[in-house]
């Protein structure tokens, strides 16, 4: 009886943290962002001629089901001068995927996400194989996986106090024409309840 009745103990205080716990966590909310970020980009592949590029993201999460939502990001970043090059470097990405919000009992919101989509490049130097010339623009498959912290600032209004991401693109190098990249940036989120 006593093993029984410790058995029931341990339960209900187990319930309890779970219950508050799942009583914490958010509403679905549409969100609306507004990011400066910078990107970590390297031009050859192999020894990092790595150089940053400034540039900014916007995007809307749509919930989904739970914590999940569709998200859709545009973005651009840009270099007035790549290291080993005569040239800058201009790019924009369009990209979708899906965030997991994690709950917490805080103003602040860890999340995690993975998109996928394409990028452009133009203002630069992309190489050619032999026998064709090369060109000043280039698009290719991209992806980023990633996460971040929201902070609450009210019920509608949120920073984002970090957001750090892989981010892979193809672009044409003529060294494997991958780049692996890693983006880093902050700004701020638009919430509203979906209902």
């Amino acid at each position: 009886m006593q093993r029984l009745l410790q058995s029931f103990v341990g339960l209900l205080l187990l319930w309890q943290p779970l219950k508050m716990a799942y009583a914490q966590h958010p509403a679905n909310t549409i969100d609306a962002s507004v990011m400066f970020s910078d990107l970590r980009a390297n031009a050859p592949v192999g020894g990092c001629g790595c150089f940053w590029m400034a540039g900014g993201t916007a995007e809307v999460a749509i919930p989904l089901w739970r914590n999940f939502s569709a998200v859709a990001e545009m973005g651009g970043h840009h270099t007035d001068h790549i290291p080993g090059f005569n040239t800058g470097l201009s790019t924009m990405s369009g990209m979708g995927g899906l965030r997991l919000r994690i709950p917490t009992s805080t103003k602040f919101q860890p999340f995690a996400q993975a998109l996928f989509g394409g990028v452009h490049g133009f203002d630069s130097y992309f190489p050619a194989p032999v026998g064709k010339l090369p060109t000043n623009n280039d698009s290719s498959f991209a992806m980023t996986i990633g996460g971040g912290v929201d902070f609450a600032l009210s019920r509608h209004i949120w920073i984002r106090v970090v957001q750090a991401d892989y981010y892979y693109s193809e672009l044409r190098n003529l060294q494997g024409d991958r780049q692996n990249q890693f983006r880093l940036g902050a700004g701020i989120v638009f919430r509203r309840n979906a209902k």
